[in-house]
């Protein structure tokens, strides 16, 4: 009995010694790390012909493979929507191919508020134009110069919140650093 507890912890042990360890990726800032991205971790970015999110299952000698899903809500027999998977793909990029990596969304969304400020804003500006040609001044419904100046400039300010980017630009501030945890022998 002993011998075979023995064995087996043996093989074990030998087997988590000589598994490999994930190569990864480092996503840095002037020499200074951000985010590290390995085997198991979610990730959106995008390349110079299209965008990809999703989560990675290994990095190999410089080439990124990761699995995207493709969830979307379909109805049911009830009449209310639930999200399914449709497919599974399983791509593969070269890291050097990445052109821009999305920031994690951390505490207040900006790009959502300024949907909101440009989908109200032009609400209101419509709104306050349409009294303008259909009431006389002066009458209970005709829209103040100030609140039609105020919507349109709301406007502006969240359509330059909905515009302003969450990801980093790879280049000149923002590079990938590909380390690989296995020794080569020459």
């Amino acid at each position: 009995m002993k011998l075979t507890v023995i064995f087996i912890l043996l093989i074990l042990f030998h087997s988590s010694v000589i598994s490999q360890t994930s190569d990864f990726l480092l996503l840095k800032k002037n020499d200074h790390v951000i985010t590290s991205y390995y085997s198991g971790s979610p990730i959106s970015f995008g390349t110079t012909s299209n965008t990809y999110s999703g989560i990675i299952m290994a990095i190999r000698k410089d080439s990124l493979l990761f699995r995207q899903y493709d969830i979307r809500q379909i109805p049911s027999n009830l009449g209310v929507y639930i999200l399914d998977t449709l497919a599974v793909y399983d791509l593969s990029f070269n890291y050097h191919d990445i052109v821009t990596i999305d920031a994690k969304q951390r505490g207040f969304n900006i790009a959502g508020s300024g949907a909101a400020l440009f989908g109200g804003g032009i609400t209101l500006t419509t709104a306050g134009l349409v009294t303008w040609l259909l009431t006389k001044p002066g009458t209970r419904y005709y829209a103040s110069t100030a609140l039609v100046v105020g919507s349109a400039t709301l406007t502006a300010v969240g359509y330059l919140l909905l515009k302003s980017k969450s990801g980093h630009k790879l280049g000149h501030k923002y590079f990938l650093e590909y380390i690989s945890t296995v020794k080569r022998t020459k």
